[in-house]
């Protein structure tokens, strides 16, 4: 049996903290010894990467697209957390 956990953080309404609590807790995590995976749904803003300090030059639009694998577009980020 597997130990992944996915949490899932959404609103229907934009700025009441999404990315601010998805991006600490992903930190958090990674700082407490977990490998972690932050997923930003967002394609056309990457809030995640603006909020962490990084830059990806692809995103999920070019796995779905096929451009890219997953593997291809994840960049590591701050405490080692893996950011799509």
């Amino acid at each position: 049996m597997s130990d992944l956990k996915i949490i899932g953080i959404a609103s229907g309404k934009g700025g009441v903290g999404k990315t601010t609590i998805s991006t600490n807790l992903a930190v958090a995590l990674a700082e407490a010894g977990h490998q972690v995976m932050l997923f930003d749904g967002d394609l056309g803003l990457a809030n995640a990467q603006l909020a962490l300090g990084i830059q990806a030059e692809y995103n999920f639009s070019h796995v779905i697209s096929g451009e890219k694998s997953l593997k291809e577009i994840v960049v590591r980020g701050p405490s080692g957390i893996y950011v799509v």
